[in-house]
Formats: structure tokens, C-alpha cells, sequence
């Protein structure tokens, strides 16, 4: 393997490995904006969400590599596309909610069926990449043989 995907696999192992720190930081820091300062809400969203979308970019760049065919390419581009807006669905909810509650009920609409959506449109994406590159492993497997 390529010496750029193994310091992007160093990475992510990095960015997992503190991820229960992180996770406690980001409690802490959500039950004091809501005891304090409700505005500081929104920081803390576009921060999760930018995350998100750098996870996104992470999986992305690495699973591409293991692409064989254009299709399976594109089902990744649409995969990483699911990612960006739900990202931005969420900064855009917590950022109306606690400005412009009427419009942020219905942004929150909006993010609530985008995120019970879910689990059907990964399934559905997943599916779609198999039948056009069968060969392809998944991010976590990836990840899983990289760690050893």
C-alpha cells in the first residue's frame, strides 16, 4: 500500500484513539451551553459538523484507493455528498433553532427524516457499490487490517 493511505490510516487510528475524550470534552461542554449560554450551541454544532465532514473526506480519500472501477468511484463521491449535507443539516438546525425558532422547527423537520433516513440510505449505498466493485472492503475493514 501507498505511503500516503498508511499516514491517512495513522490518522484516523489517532483521531480514534481520543475519541472518548473527546466525547467527554464535548458533553461537558453541551450541558454547559445549555445551563449558561444557549448561543454557544452553535459553535459547538458547526465544530461537530465540520468533524464530521473531515471523517467524511478521510473515508473518501482512503476507500478510494481500494476502487477499481469508475462506478464504485462515483457511489463514493455520493456516499462522502450524504455526509456534507448531513453536516450541514445539522449546523443549520441548531443555528435556526436558537435564532429563528419557527424556521429552525422546520429545518429540524427536515434533519429529523434526513436522519431516520438514514440507516436505509447507507444499506442502499452500500448495496450499490458492491454490485458495481464486489471487491471493494468496507471503511472499517480497512481500518480493522490496518490496525494489526
Amino acid at each position: 500500500m501507498g505511503e500516503q493511505l498508511q499516514k491517512e490510516i495513522q490518522w484516523v487510528k489517532r483521531i480514534q484513539r481520543f475519541g472518548v475524550p473527546l466525547l467527554v470534552v464535548y458533553v461537558t461542554s453541551l450541558v454547559v451551553s445549555l445551563f449558561f449560554e444557549r448561543m454557544l450551541l452553535i459553535p459547538l454544532m458547526w465544530t461537530v459538523a465540520v468533524f464530521l465532514v473531515v471523517m467524511g473526506h478521510k473515508q473518501y480519500r482512503i476507500l478510494r484507493q481500494f476502487s477499481t472501477r469508475p462506478k464504485g468511484l462515483q457511489w463514493l463521491k455520493i456516499e462522502y455528498a450524504d455526509t456534507w449535507i448531513s453536516a450541514i443539516l445539522m449546523g443549520t438546525f441548531m443555528t435556526t433553532l436558537l435564532t429563528t425558532e419557527s424556521f429552525g422547527f422546520l429545518i429540524g423537520g427536515v434533519f429529523g427524516i434526513w436522519g431516520l433516513t438514514e440507516s436505509y440510505r447507507k444499506r442502499w449505498i452500500v448495496r450499490k457499490l458492491k454490485a458495481y466493485d464486489p471487491d471493494m472492503p468496507t471503511y472499517d475493514q480497512v481500518i480493522e487490517r490496518m490496525k494489526s
